[in-house]
Protein backbone atom coordinates (compact mmCIF):
# COMPACT_ATOMS: atom_id res chain seq x y z
CA UNK A 1 0.00 0.00 0.00
CA UNK A 2 1.41 3.38 -0.96
CA UNK A 3 1.98 5.89 1.79
CA UNK A 4 3.40 9.40 2.15
CA UNK A 5 4.67 11.59 4.95
CA UNK A 6 2.84 14.85 5.57
CA UNK A 7 5.19 17.72 5.02
CA UNK A 8 4.53 21.39 5.29
CA UNK A 9 4.16 22.91 1.84
CA UNK A 10 5.16 26.37 0.74
CA UNK A 11 2.30 28.58 -0.44
CA UNK A 12 4.06 28.59 -3.79
CA UNK A 13 3.98 24.81 -4.32
CA UNK A 14 1.40 22.06 -4.56
CA UNK A 15 2.46 18.43 -4.01
CA UNK A 16 0.62 15.47 -5.53
CA UNK A 17 1.42 11.86 -4.52
CA UNK A 18 1.32 9.43 -7.43
CA UNK A 19 1.40 5.65 -6.83
CA UNK A 20 3.37 4.03 -9.63
CA UNK A 21 3.44 0.54 -8.11
CA UNK A 22 3.08 -1.07 -4.69
CA UNK A 23 6.66 -0.36 -3.61
CA UNK A 24 7.45 3.02 -5.13
CA UNK A 25 5.79 6.28 -4.24
CA UNK A 26 6.50 9.33 -6.34
CA UNK A 27 5.67 12.85 -5.20
CA UNK A 28 5.38 15.50 -7.94
CA UNK A 29 5.61 19.14 -6.92
CA UNK A 30 3.98 21.77 -9.08
CA UNK A 31 5.59 25.17 -8.67
CA UNK A 32 3.08 27.97 -8.44
CA UNK A 33 4.44 31.55 -8.40
CA UNK A 34 3.90 33.53 -5.24
CA UNK A 35 1.75 36.26 -6.73
CA UNK A 36 1.47 38.15 -3.49
CA UNK A 37 5.24 38.57 -3.45
CA UNK A 38 5.09 40.12 -6.92
CA UNK A 39 2.42 42.58 -5.84
CA UNK A 40 4.31 43.39 -2.66
CA UNK A 41 7.43 44.10 -4.74
CA UNK A 42 5.47 46.35 -7.10
CA UNK A 43 3.96 48.20 -4.17
CA UNK A 44 7.43 48.64 -2.68
CA UNK A 45 8.75 49.97 -6.00
CA UNK A 46 5.76 52.22 -6.71
CA UNK A 47 7.45 55.37 -5.33
CA UNK A 48 10.33 54.71 -7.73
CA UNK A 49 7.84 54.46 -10.59
CA UNK A 50 6.61 57.95 -9.71
CA UNK A 51 10.13 59.34 -10.01
CA UNK A 52 10.74 57.50 -13.29
CA UNK A 53 7.65 58.97 -14.98
CA UNK A 54 8.32 62.39 -13.42
CA UNK A 55 11.87 62.32 -14.77
CA UNK A 56 10.45 61.53 -18.22
CA UNK A 57 8.56 64.83 -18.09
CA UNK A 58 11.63 66.51 -16.57
CA UNK A 59 13.67 65.52 -19.65
CA UNK A 60 11.09 67.06 -21.98
CA UNK A 61 11.13 70.37 -20.10
CA UNK A 62 14.95 70.37 -19.79
CA UNK A 63 15.24 69.80 -23.52
CA UNK A 64 13.01 72.77 -24.37
CA UNK A 65 14.66 75.15 -21.93
CA UNK A 66 18.25 74.23 -22.79
CA UNK A 67 17.76 74.46 -26.56
CA UNK A 68 16.18 77.91 -26.12
CA UNK A 69 19.42 79.09 -24.49
CA UNK A 70 21.69 77.32 -27.00
CA UNK A 71 19.85 78.35 -30.16
CA UNK A 72 22.51 80.86 -31.32
CA UNK A 73 25.54 78.54 -30.82
CA UNK A 74 23.67 75.74 -32.62
CA UNK A 75 22.74 78.01 -35.52
CA UNK A 76 26.30 79.32 -35.88
CA UNK A 77 27.88 75.88 -35.69
CA UNK A 78 25.54 74.23 -38.23
CA UNK A 79 25.26 77.35 -40.43
CA UNK A 80 21.50 77.83 -40.18
CA UNK A 81 20.05 80.49 -42.45
CA UNK A 82 17.81 83.16 -40.91
CA UNK A 83 14.55 81.65 -42.27
CA UNK A 84 15.47 78.23 -40.83
CA UNK A 85 16.48 79.56 -37.41
CA UNK A 86 13.03 79.18 -35.74
CA UNK A 87 12.95 75.50 -36.72
CA UNK A 88 15.60 74.71 -34.14
CA UNK A 89 12.71 74.96 -31.65
CA UNK A 90 9.66 74.58 -33.87
CA UNK A 91 10.43 71.13 -35.32
CA UNK A 92 10.27 69.59 -31.86
CA UNK A 93 7.24 71.58 -30.67
CA UNK A 94 5.10 70.91 -33.75
CA UNK A 95 5.79 67.15 -33.79
CA UNK A 96 5.23 66.91 -30.04
CA UNK A 97 1.89 68.75 -30.07
CA UNK A 98 0.63 67.05 -33.21
CA UNK A 99 1.17 63.50 -31.94
CA UNK A 100 -0.01 63.95 -28.34
CA UNK A 101 -3.60 62.87 -28.93
CA UNK A 102 -2.66 59.80 -30.96
CA UNK A 103 0.05 58.68 -28.53
CA UNK A 104 -2.15 59.18 -25.48
CA UNK A 105 -4.94 57.07 -26.95
CA UNK A 106 -2.50 54.34 -27.95
CA UNK A 107 -1.51 54.14 -24.29
CA UNK A 108 -5.14 53.57 -23.30
CA UNK A 109 -5.57 50.87 -25.93
CA UNK A 110 -2.29 48.95 -25.80
CA UNK A 111 -0.97 49.76 -22.33
CA UNK A 112 0.65 52.86 -20.88
CA UNK A 113 3.75 50.89 -19.87
CA UNK A 114 4.44 49.79 -23.45
CA UNK A 115 3.97 53.27 -24.90
CA UNK A 116 6.07 54.90 -22.16
CA UNK A 117 9.01 52.55 -22.68
CA UNK A 118 8.76 52.87 -26.46
CA UNK A 119 8.58 56.67 -26.20
CA UNK A 120 11.60 56.85 -23.90
CA UNK A 121 13.66 54.62 -26.19
CA UNK A 122 12.61 56.60 -29.28
CA UNK A 123 13.35 59.89 -27.51
CA UNK A 124 16.75 58.68 -26.32
CA UNK A 125 17.78 57.41 -29.76
CA UNK A 126 16.85 60.53 -31.71
CA UNK A 127 18.24 62.81 -29.02
CA UNK A 128 21.57 61.10 -29.54
CA UNK A 129 21.21 61.52 -33.32
CA UNK A 130 20.58 65.26 -32.83
CA UNK A 131 23.91 65.59 -31.02
CA UNK A 132 25.74 64.29 -34.11
CA UNK A 133 23.94 66.54 -36.59
CA UNK A 134 26.21 68.09 -39.20
CA UNK A 135 23.65 70.04 -41.22
CA UNK A 136 20.45 72.04 -40.59
CA UNK A 137 18.33 69.41 -42.40
CA UNK A 138 19.63 66.54 -40.27
CA UNK A 139 19.13 68.58 -37.10
CA UNK A 140 15.54 69.55 -37.96
CA UNK A 141 14.47 66.00 -38.92
CA UNK A 142 16.07 64.48 -35.82
CA UNK A 143 14.46 67.15 -33.61
CA UNK A 144 11.03 66.37 -35.05
CA UNK A 145 11.49 62.64 -34.39
CA UNK A 146 12.73 63.47 -30.89
CA UNK A 147 9.49 65.39 -30.29
CA UNK A 148 7.49 62.35 -31.42
CA UNK A 149 9.13 60.33 -28.65
CA UNK A 150 8.31 62.98 -26.06
CA UNK A 151 4.66 62.89 -27.22
CA UNK A 152 4.56 59.23 -26.14
CA UNK A 153 6.04 59.84 -22.69
CA UNK A 154 4.23 62.85 -21.22
CA UNK A 155 0.53 61.79 -21.48
CA UNK A 156 1.35 58.18 -20.55
CA UNK A 157 3.31 59.42 -17.53
CA UNK A 158 0.21 61.30 -16.34
CA UNK A 159 -1.97 58.25 -17.02
CA UNK A 160 0.34 55.92 -15.05
CA UNK A 161 0.11 58.22 -12.03
CA UNK A 162 -3.68 58.49 -12.33
CA UNK A 163 -4.17 54.72 -12.65
CA UNK A 164 -1.69 53.66 -9.97
CA UNK A 165 -2.59 56.17 -7.27
CA UNK A 166 -6.15 56.31 -5.90
CA UNK A 167 -8.02 59.64 -5.96
CA UNK A 168 -7.43 61.79 -2.93
CA UNK A 169 -4.31 62.19 -0.84
CA UNK A 170 -2.05 59.74 -2.69
CA UNK A 171 -2.85 61.01 -6.18
CA UNK A 172 -2.54 64.65 -5.12
CA UNK A 173 0.88 64.06 -3.58
CA UNK A 174 2.01 62.12 -6.65
CA UNK A 175 0.99 64.89 -9.04
CA UNK A 176 2.70 67.47 -6.83
CA UNK A 177 5.97 65.55 -7.30
CA UNK A 178 5.28 65.31 -11.04
CA UNK A 179 4.66 69.06 -11.29
CA UNK A 180 7.71 69.90 -9.15
CA UNK A 181 9.93 67.94 -11.55
CA UNK A 182 8.52 69.97 -14.42
CA UNK A 183 9.30 73.25 -12.68
CA UNK A 184 12.78 72.08 -11.78
CA UNK A 185 13.38 71.02 -15.38
CA UNK A 186 12.91 74.54 -16.74
CA UNK A 187 15.67 76.02 -14.61
CA UNK A 188 17.90 72.94 -14.88
CA UNK A 189 17.76 73.30 -18.66
CA UNK A 190 18.91 76.92 -18.50
CA UNK A 191 21.75 76.12 -16.08
CA UNK A 192 22.84 73.01 -18.01
CA UNK A 193 22.85 74.82 -21.34
CA UNK A 194 24.85 77.72 -19.95
CA UNK A 195 27.47 75.40 -18.48
CA UNK A 196 27.79 72.96 -21.38
CA UNK A 197 27.72 75.52 -24.20
CA UNK A 198 30.53 77.45 -22.52
CA UNK A 199 32.67 74.35 -21.93
CA UNK A 200 32.35 71.15 -23.99
CA UNK A 201 29.75 72.22 -26.55
CA UNK A 202 26.00 72.27 -27.22
CA UNK A 203 26.11 68.65 -28.41
CA UNK A 204 26.37 67.46 -24.81
CA UNK A 205 22.99 68.98 -23.98
CA UNK A 206 21.50 66.19 -26.07
CA UNK A 207 24.00 63.49 -25.13
CA UNK A 208 23.37 63.91 -21.42
CA UNK A 209 19.60 63.80 -22.03
CA UNK A 210 20.02 60.67 -24.15
CA UNK A 211 22.00 58.85 -21.47
CA UNK A 212 19.41 59.68 -18.81
CA UNK A 213 16.59 58.55 -21.12
CA UNK A 214 18.25 55.18 -21.76
CA UNK A 215 18.64 54.69 -17.99
CA UNK A 216 14.93 55.46 -17.60
CA UNK A 217 14.11 52.80 -20.20
CA UNK A 218 15.89 50.17 -18.09
CA UNK A 219 14.26 51.36 -14.87
CA UNK A 220 10.80 51.48 -16.45
CA UNK A 221 11.05 47.79 -17.33
CA UNK A 222 11.45 47.01 -13.63
CA UNK A 223 9.31 49.52 -11.77
CA UNK A 224 6.32 50.23 -14.04
CA UNK A 225 3.67 47.58 -13.27
CA UNK A 226 2.49 45.17 -15.94
CA UNK A 227 -1.28 45.07 -16.35
CA UNK A 228 -2.33 41.45 -17.02
CA UNK A 229 -4.37 40.80 -20.13
CA UNK A 230 -7.93 39.76 -19.45
CA UNK A 231 -9.56 36.85 -21.21
CA UNK A 232 -12.32 37.67 -23.63
CA UNK A 233 -11.19 41.23 -24.25
CA UNK A 234 -11.54 42.18 -27.91
CA UNK A 235 -8.29 43.19 -29.57
CA UNK A 236 -8.32 47.01 -29.82
CA UNK A 237 -8.86 48.51 -33.26
CA UNK A 238 -7.06 51.69 -34.23
CA UNK A 239 -8.94 54.56 -35.82
CA UNK A 240 -6.20 55.36 -38.32
CA UNK A 241 -8.29 57.86 -40.29
CA UNK A 242 -9.18 59.81 -37.16
CA UNK A 243 -5.59 59.61 -35.94
CA UNK A 244 -4.29 61.09 -39.19
CA UNK A 245 -6.90 63.86 -39.21
CA UNK A 246 -6.21 64.85 -35.60
CA UNK A 247 -2.42 64.70 -35.98
CA UNK A 248 -2.23 66.81 -39.12
CA UNK A 249 -5.01 69.14 -37.96
CA UNK A 250 -3.31 69.98 -34.66
CA UNK A 251 0.04 70.21 -36.44
CA UNK A 252 -1.39 72.77 -38.86
CA UNK A 253 -2.84 74.89 -36.03
CA UNK A 254 0.42 74.81 -34.06
CA UNK A 255 2.42 75.64 -37.19
CA UNK A 256 0.24 78.69 -37.86
CA UNK A 257 0.51 79.92 -34.27
CA UNK A 258 4.28 79.53 -34.21
CA UNK A 259 5.08 80.84 -37.69
CA UNK A 260 2.37 83.51 -37.87
CA UNK A 261 4.53 85.91 -35.92
CA UNK A 262 7.49 85.20 -38.18
CA UNK A 263 5.85 85.15 -41.63
CA UNK A 264 2.69 87.20 -40.94
CA UNK A 265 -0.76 86.16 -39.74
CA UNK A 266 -2.29 86.63 -43.21
CA UNK A 267 0.73 85.44 -45.16
CA UNK A 268 0.28 82.98 -48.05
CA UNK A 269 2.83 80.83 -46.22
CA UNK A 270 0.69 80.43 -43.09
CA UNK A 271 -2.99 81.15 -43.82
CA UNK A 272 -3.57 78.10 -46.10
CA UNK A 273 -2.03 75.84 -43.47
CA UNK A 274 -4.39 77.28 -40.85
CA UNK A 275 -7.37 76.65 -43.14
CA UNK A 276 -6.20 73.08 -43.79
CA UNK A 277 -5.72 72.48 -40.06
CA UNK A 278 -9.24 73.72 -39.23
CA UNK A 279 -10.80 71.60 -42.00
CA UNK A 280 -8.93 68.52 -40.80
CA UNK A 281 -10.13 69.04 -37.23
CA UNK A 282 -13.72 69.41 -38.46
CA UNK A 283 -13.26 66.18 -40.42
CA UNK A 284 -11.82 64.57 -37.29
CA UNK A 285 -14.92 65.45 -35.26
CA UNK A 286 -17.14 64.01 -38.00
CA UNK A 287 -15.08 60.80 -38.21
CA UNK A 288 -15.19 60.32 -34.44
CA UNK A 289 -18.99 60.64 -34.46
CA UNK A 290 -19.31 57.82 -37.01
CA UNK A 291 -16.71 55.15 -36.15
CA UNK A 292 -17.35 52.44 -33.58
CA UNK A 293 -13.85 52.68 -32.10
CA UNK A 294 -13.01 56.41 -32.00
CA UNK A 295 -9.59 57.62 -31.02
CA UNK A 296 -11.31 60.39 -29.01
CA UNK A 297 -14.61 59.21 -27.48
CA UNK A 298 -16.80 62.26 -26.90
CA UNK A 299 -17.70 61.00 -23.42
CA UNK A 300 -14.58 62.67 -22.01
CA UNK A 301 -16.00 66.11 -22.87
CA UNK A 302 -19.16 65.60 -20.84
CA UNK A 303 -17.34 66.67 -17.69
CA UNK A 304 -17.43 70.44 -17.11
CA UNK A 305 -14.36 70.09 -14.94
CA UNK A 306 -12.36 68.54 -17.74
CA UNK A 307 -13.49 70.98 -20.44
CA UNK A 308 -12.84 74.04 -18.28
CA UNK A 309 -9.49 72.64 -17.14
CA UNK A 310 -8.27 72.26 -20.74
CA UNK A 311 -9.21 75.88 -21.50
CA UNK A 312 -7.60 77.04 -18.24
CA UNK A 313 -4.45 75.05 -19.07
CA UNK A 314 -4.31 76.79 -22.46
CA UNK A 315 -4.41 80.22 -20.76
CA UNK A 316 -2.11 79.29 -17.88
CA UNK A 317 0.62 77.89 -20.13
CA UNK A 318 0.42 80.94 -22.37
CA UNK A 319 0.94 83.10 -19.28
CA UNK A 320 3.78 80.94 -17.95
CA UNK A 321 5.74 80.67 -21.21
CA UNK A 322 5.40 84.41 -21.79
CA UNK A 323 6.36 85.31 -18.22
CA UNK A 324 9.54 83.22 -18.32
CA UNK A 325 10.42 84.61 -21.75
CA UNK A 326 10.00 88.29 -20.83
CA UNK A 327 11.70 87.94 -17.45
CA UNK A 328 14.60 86.32 -19.30
CA UNK A 329 14.64 89.23 -21.79
CA UNK A 330 14.53 91.79 -18.97
CA UNK A 331 17.54 90.17 -17.32
CA UNK A 332 19.58 89.96 -20.53
CA UNK A 333 18.44 93.07 -22.43
CA UNK A 334 17.37 95.58 -19.77
CA UNK A 335 19.89 94.58 -17.09
CA UNK A 336 22.54 93.39 -19.58
CA UNK A 337 23.19 90.12 -17.74
CA UNK A 338 25.00 87.12 -19.25
CA UNK A 339 23.25 83.78 -19.74
CA UNK A 340 24.90 82.31 -16.65
CA UNK A 341 23.94 85.28 -14.46
CA UNK A 342 20.41 85.06 -15.82
CA UNK A 343 20.23 81.41 -14.84
CA UNK A 344 21.41 82.27 -11.33
CA UNK A 345 18.72 84.95 -11.17
CA UNK A 346 16.10 82.27 -11.88
CA UNK A 347 17.54 79.93 -9.25
CA UNK A 348 15.16 81.10 -6.51
CA UNK A 349 12.27 80.25 -8.84
CA UNK A 350 13.42 76.64 -9.24
CA UNK A 351 14.37 75.94 -5.63
CA UNK A 352 11.28 77.55 -4.15
CA UNK A 353 9.15 75.72 -6.69
CA UNK A 354 10.28 72.37 -5.31
CA UNK A 355 9.39 73.43 -1.77
CA UNK A 356 6.02 74.97 -2.68
CA UNK A 357 4.87 72.04 -4.82
CA UNK A 358 5.91 69.56 -2.14
CA UNK A 359 4.05 71.37 0.65
CA UNK A 360 1.01 72.02 -1.50
CA UNK A 361 0.85 68.37 -2.49
CA UNK A 362 0.65 67.38 1.17
CA UNK A 363 -2.14 69.79 2.14
CA UNK A 364 -4.13 70.22 -1.06
CA UNK A 365 -6.34 67.19 -0.41
CA UNK A 366 -7.86 69.16 2.48
CA UNK A 367 -8.75 72.11 0.26
CA UNK A 368 -11.27 72.70 -2.54
CA UNK A 369 -9.51 73.17 -5.85
CA UNK A 370 -11.46 76.01 -7.47
CA UNK A 371 -10.43 78.71 -4.93
CA UNK A 372 -6.79 77.66 -5.39
CA UNK A 373 -7.04 78.02 -9.16
CA UNK A 374 -8.64 81.47 -8.84
CA UNK A 375 -5.98 82.55 -6.33
CA UNK A 376 -3.28 81.33 -8.72
CA UNK A 377 -4.58 83.58 -11.51
CA UNK A 378 -4.59 86.60 -9.18
CA UNK A 379 -1.06 85.96 -7.86
CA UNK A 380 0.36 85.50 -11.36
CA UNK A 381 -1.20 88.77 -12.45
CA UNK A 382 0.47 90.49 -9.49
CA UNK A 383 3.83 88.96 -10.43
CA UNK A 384 3.52 90.19 -14.03
CA UNK A 385 2.69 93.69 -12.81
CA UNK A 386 5.83 93.76 -10.64
CA UNK A 387 8.02 93.01 -13.67
CA UNK A 388 6.11 95.52 -15.81
CA UNK A 389 7.46 98.36 -13.66
CA UNK A 390 11.12 97.28 -13.78
CA UNK A 391 13.59 99.85 -15.14
CA UNK A 392 17.31 99.53 -15.96
CA UNK A 393 18.08 101.04 -12.54
CA UNK A 394 15.77 98.73 -10.57
CA UNK A 395 17.52 96.47 -8.08
CA UNK A 396 17.08 92.73 -8.54
CA UNK A 397 16.02 92.46 -4.90
CA UNK A 398 13.38 95.19 -5.15
CA UNK A 399 11.05 93.83 -7.87
CA UNK A 400 12.42 90.82 -9.82
CA UNK A 401 13.24 88.73 -6.73
CA UNK A 402 9.81 89.08 -5.03
CA UNK A 403 8.18 88.87 -8.46
CA UNK A 404 9.74 85.45 -9.06
CA UNK A 405 8.59 84.31 -5.62
CA UNK A 406 5.03 85.41 -6.35
CA UNK A 407 5.15 83.71 -9.72
CA UNK A 408 6.14 80.38 -8.12
CA UNK A 409 3.16 80.52 -5.78
CA UNK A 410 0.86 81.52 -8.64
CA UNK A 411 2.03 78.63 -10.81
CA UNK A 412 1.68 76.13 -7.97
CA UNK A 413 -1.79 77.33 -6.94
CA UNK A 414 -3.09 77.26 -10.52
CA UNK A 415 -1.31 74.54 -12.51
CA UNK A 416 -1.38 71.66 -10.01
CA UNK A 417 -5.10 71.98 -9.07
CA UNK A 418 -5.99 72.41 -12.75
CA UNK A 419 -4.12 69.22 -13.64
CA UNK A 420 -5.86 67.25 -10.89
CA UNK A 421 -9.25 68.71 -11.83
CA UNK A 422 -8.73 67.66 -15.47
CA UNK A 423 -8.34 63.96 -14.67
CA UNK A 424 -10.74 63.86 -11.73
CA UNK A 425 -13.81 62.57 -13.61
CA UNK A 426 -12.03 60.38 -16.15
CA UNK A 427 -12.23 56.60 -16.09
CA UNK A 428 -8.99 54.61 -16.05
CA UNK A 429 -9.54 53.51 -19.65
CA UNK A 430 -9.49 57.17 -20.75
CA UNK A 431 -6.62 58.50 -18.64
CA UNK A 432 -4.12 58.48 -21.49
CA UNK A 433 -6.52 60.36 -23.76
CA UNK A 434 -7.38 62.87 -21.03
CA UNK A 435 -3.69 63.47 -20.33
CA UNK A 436 -3.03 63.91 -24.04
CA UNK A 437 -5.84 66.44 -24.51
CA UNK A 438 -4.73 68.35 -21.42
CA UNK A 439 -1.14 68.48 -22.66
CA UNK A 440 -2.34 69.50 -26.12
CA UNK A 441 -4.00 72.47 -24.45
CA UNK A 442 -0.69 73.31 -22.80
CA UNK A 443 1.23 72.96 -26.05
CA UNK A 444 -1.20 75.15 -27.96
CA UNK A 445 -1.35 77.77 -25.22
CA UNK A 446 2.42 78.25 -24.92
CA UNK A 447 3.16 79.41 -28.50
CA UNK A 448 -0.21 81.18 -28.84
CA UNK A 449 0.34 83.37 -25.78
CA UNK A 450 3.93 84.16 -26.67
CA UNK A 451 3.09 84.91 -30.31
CA UNK A 452 0.28 87.33 -29.44
CA UNK A 453 2.31 89.14 -26.78
CA UNK A 454 5.44 89.22 -28.92
CA UNK A 455 3.41 90.97 -31.63
CA UNK A 456 2.42 93.58 -29.04
CA UNK A 457 6.02 94.03 -27.90
CA UNK A 458 7.39 94.33 -31.45
CA UNK A 459 4.73 96.85 -32.46
CA UNK A 460 5.41 98.94 -29.35
CA UNK A 461 9.15 99.00 -29.93
CA UNK A 462 8.73 99.93 -33.60
CA UNK A 463 10.43 96.75 -34.85
CA UNK A 464 9.30 95.33 -38.18
CA UNK A 465 9.03 91.66 -39.05
CA UNK A 466 11.10 88.78 -37.79
CA UNK A 467 14.40 90.53 -38.43
CA UNK A 468 13.44 93.33 -36.08
CA UNK A 469 12.28 90.83 -33.50
CA UNK A 470 15.75 89.32 -33.39
CA UNK A 471 17.60 92.60 -32.81
CA UNK A 472 19.26 93.11 -29.46
CA UNK A 473 18.13 96.62 -28.62
CA UNK A 474 19.10 96.94 -24.97
CA UNK A 475 17.10 98.71 -22.22
CA UNK A 476 14.91 100.66 -24.65
CA UNK A 477 13.06 97.41 -25.46
CA UNK A 478 11.50 97.59 -21.99
CA UNK A 479 8.59 99.65 -23.40
CA UNK A 480 7.45 96.69 -25.49
CA UNK A 481 8.11 94.21 -22.69
CA UNK A 482 5.98 96.31 -20.37
CA UNK A 483 2.97 96.16 -22.70
CA UNK A 484 3.48 92.44 -23.16
CA UNK A 485 3.45 91.97 -19.39
CA UNK A 486 0.21 93.96 -19.24
CA UNK A 487 -1.07 91.47 -21.81
CA UNK A 488 -0.21 88.62 -19.42
CA UNK A 489 -2.35 90.37 -16.81
CA UNK A 490 -5.21 90.56 -19.33
CA UNK A 491 -4.89 86.80 -19.97
CA UNK A 492 -4.99 86.20 -16.21
CA UNK A 493 -8.13 88.31 -15.73
CA UNK A 494 -9.86 86.44 -18.56
CA UNK A 495 -8.84 83.07 -17.08
CA UNK A 496 -10.04 84.11 -13.64
CA UNK A 497 -13.48 85.17 -14.93
CA UNK A 498 -13.86 82.04 -17.06
CA UNK A 499 -12.90 79.69 -14.21
CA UNK A 500 -15.10 81.54 -11.71
CA UNK A 501 -18.16 81.25 -13.96
CA UNK A 502 -17.79 77.81 -15.58
CA UNK A 503 -15.65 75.65 -13.27
CA UNK A 504 -17.90 73.82 -10.76
CA UNK A 505 -17.35 74.34 -7.06
CA UNK A 506 -15.95 71.20 -5.53
CA UNK A 507 -15.36 69.56 -2.20
CA UNK A 508 -11.85 68.64 -1.03
CA UNK A 509 -10.55 65.54 -2.75
CA UNK A 510 -10.30 63.62 0.51
CA UNK A 511 -13.31 61.93 2.07
CA UNK A 512 -15.21 64.27 4.40
CA UNK A 513 -15.51 61.60 7.08
CA UNK A 514 -12.40 59.53 7.72
CA UNK A 515 -12.96 55.77 7.64
CA UNK A 516 -10.99 53.69 10.12
CA UNK A 517 -10.65 49.98 10.73
CA UNK A 518 -12.89 50.34 13.78
CA UNK A 519 -15.93 51.46 11.77
CA UNK A 520 -15.42 49.21 8.75
CA UNK A 521 -17.46 46.05 8.37
CA UNK A 522 -15.55 42.72 8.58
CA UNK A 523 -16.07 41.98 4.86
CA UNK A 524 -14.44 45.28 3.82
CA UNK A 525 -11.46 44.61 6.08
CA UNK A 526 -11.07 41.12 4.65
CA UNK A 527 -11.26 42.42 1.08
CA UNK A 528 -8.68 45.13 1.79
CA UNK A 529 -6.35 42.57 3.37
CA UNK A 530 -6.67 40.37 0.30
CA UNK A 531 -6.03 43.28 -2.05
CA UNK A 532 -3.04 44.41 0.04
CA UNK A 533 -1.44 40.98 -0.27
CA UNK A 534 -2.45 39.81 -3.71
CA UNK A 535 -3.84 42.74 -5.73
CA UNK A 536 -7.44 43.59 -6.59
CA UNK A 537 -10.34 41.12 -6.58
CA UNK A 538 -10.33 40.61 -10.32
CA UNK A 539 -6.60 39.84 -10.30
CA UNK A 540 -7.04 37.41 -7.38
CA UNK A 541 -9.81 35.59 -9.24
CA UNK A 542 -7.78 35.35 -12.44
CA UNK A 543 -4.67 34.13 -10.62
CA UNK A 544 -6.62 31.50 -8.67
CA UNK A 545 -8.16 30.19 -11.88
CA UNK A 546 -4.72 30.07 -13.49
CA UNK A 547 -3.28 28.07 -10.56
CA UNK A 548 -6.15 25.58 -10.65
CA UNK A 549 -5.70 25.24 -14.39
CA UNK A 550 -2.02 24.34 -13.87
CA UNK A 551 -2.96 21.64 -11.36
CA UNK A 552 -5.68 20.24 -13.64
CA UNK A 553 -3.29 20.27 -16.61
CA UNK A 554 -0.73 18.29 -14.62
CA UNK A 555 -3.37 15.76 -13.60
CA UNK A 556 -4.50 15.44 -17.22
CA UNK A 557 -0.92 14.83 -18.35
CA UNK A 558 -0.57 12.13 -15.70
CA UNK A 559 -3.73 10.34 -16.83
CA UNK A 560 -2.67 10.46 -20.47
CA UNK A 561 0.66 8.90 -19.48
CA UNK A 562 -1.13 5.99 -17.82
CA UNK A 563 -0.26 7.03 -14.28
CA UNK A 564 -2.97 6.13 -11.73
CA UNK A 565 -4.73 8.92 -9.81
CA UNK A 566 -2.91 10.49 -6.85
CA UNK A 567 -3.26 8.59 -3.60
CA UNK A 568 -2.27 9.53 -0.09
CA UNK A 569 -3.61 9.20 3.42
CA UNK A 570 -5.82 12.25 3.06
CA UNK A 571 -6.57 12.30 -0.65
CA UNK A 572 -8.71 9.23 -1.25
CA UNK A 573 -12.18 10.69 -0.72
CA UNK A 574 -14.21 13.27 -2.55
CA UNK A 575 -14.65 15.54 0.46
CA UNK A 576 -10.91 15.97 0.94
CA UNK A 577 -10.46 16.80 -2.74
CA UNK A 578 -13.24 19.38 -2.49
CA UNK A 579 -11.55 20.92 0.55
CA UNK A 580 -8.28 21.18 -1.34
CA UNK A 581 -9.95 22.92 -4.24
CA UNK A 582 -11.62 25.30 -1.84
CA UNK A 583 -8.26 26.14 -0.25
CA UNK A 584 -6.73 26.71 -3.67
Amino acid sequence: MAHSDHQSQSPATSSTVIAVDDNITTTATIAIPQKHDIYALRKYLRPLMLYVVSTAQFLDVVNGASVSVAIIPIAEDLKFSVPLLPWILNAYTIAFAGLLLFAGRMGDMFGHRVILIFGLFWFATWTLVVSFSNSPLMFIIARALQGAGAACTVPTAMALIATNYPPGVERTKAFSVFAAFGGLGAITGILMAGGLVGSIGWQWIFRVSSIVAYVLVALAFVVVPIVPKKEGVVKPRVDYLGAAASTFGVTGIVYYIIMGNEDGWASPKTLPILAAGILLLIAFVYIESKVEYPIMPFRVWKSRRFTTSVIAAFILMGMMQSSIFYVNMIFQEVFGWSAIKTAVGFLVHALLGIVVFTILGKVMHRLPLKPLILAGFVIRCAAALMFAFVTPDTSYWRLPFPGLILHVFGVAFSMLPTQITAIRDAENKDQGLVGAIYNTGLQLGAPFGLSILNTVAIATNGQQGSAGADLRGGPELMAGYKNALFGIVAFGVFGFILSAIILPWDEPVRASKPVTNENKDPESLQNETTIEAFGNKEEVREETEAELAEIEAFALDANLAGIPPALSDDSCDDSTIANRNEKA
